[in-house]
């Protein structure tokens, strides 16, 4: 089903009546989905909600529509990602592809290697917004920015660090709760760093047999490998 991204809330008073749309949603929906009269659409708010909606009205700048249904989608996304800045191209394909995996946190951490620091920009936001309608992702993540490892680390049972040092110290992974994937920038932790990592006790090392990855691709290999220990 097409999706638009909308940012409100809906009221259970709502359904079976009329919203109108104007702005962003309505220009995306009529320039992009070319949205005809009586199709239905999926709304998400990024908030838990997936509503279903059917265009009643349509002119060049608003659209009319009529809430079919409202689904409260209840988080219970897993995986969280702790990530050692990277540059700033490779954090905006980090940030649509965790949207389309289900990534609930992301802790942003500047790391000795790291080159810059991350400006939340209307692009950004744009990019998560446009991975939403993609995945029909009910939820944007939450950004949240660290000094340390441990004002993260301190949250969770369960912290895997993909080191590419390292050796692994884990046979085999196995959760039932959340869990933190550890990710360094392009040239990794220091070994300063790697040392910090390794002294937590909730935290296991795995180093995969891989050459040397982006951050993009190594968010896409790890999270698979920690997705499947679910």
């Amino acid at each position: 089903m097409r999706a638009v991204y909308i940012d409100r809330e809906f009221l259970e008073n709502e359904l079976g009546q009329e919203i109108q749309l104007s702005g962003d949603s309505a220009r995306h929906l009529i320039k992009v989905i070319r949205i005809k009269k009586n199709e239905t659409i999926l709304l998400l708010n990024g908030k838990g909600q997936k509503c279903e909606a059917r265009s009643t009205r349509i002119d060049r700048r608003e659209i009319d529509l009529e809430i079919l249904s409202i689904n409260n989608i209840s988080d219970d996304r897993k995986l969280s990602l702790f990530l050692g800045l990277p540059k700033k191209d490779a954090f905006e394909s980090i940030v649509k592809m965790a949207s389309e995996i289900g990534i609930k946190n992301i802790y942003l951490f500047r790391a000795e290697y790291s080159q810059q620091d991350i400006e939340f920009t209307d692009r950004l936001l744009k990019l998560e917004e446009s991975a939403i309608i993609q995945s029909n992702n009910p939820f944007r993540i939450n950004f949240l920015k660290v000094d340390n490892f441990s004002d993260a680390f301190k949250d969770y049972s369960n912290v895997v660090h993909f080191s590419t040092f390292s050796s692994t110290d884990a046979d085999s992974l196995k959760f039932d709760s959340e869990t933190l994937l550890v990710i360094g920038p392009e040239a990794g932790f220091s070994q300063d760093e790697e040392d910090q990592i390794k002294g937590f006790e909730n935290v296991s090392t795995v180093k995969l047999d891989t050459y040397i990855m982006r951050a993009p691709t190594a968010l896409a290999v790890a999270s698979g490998y920690i997705l499947k220990s679910f």
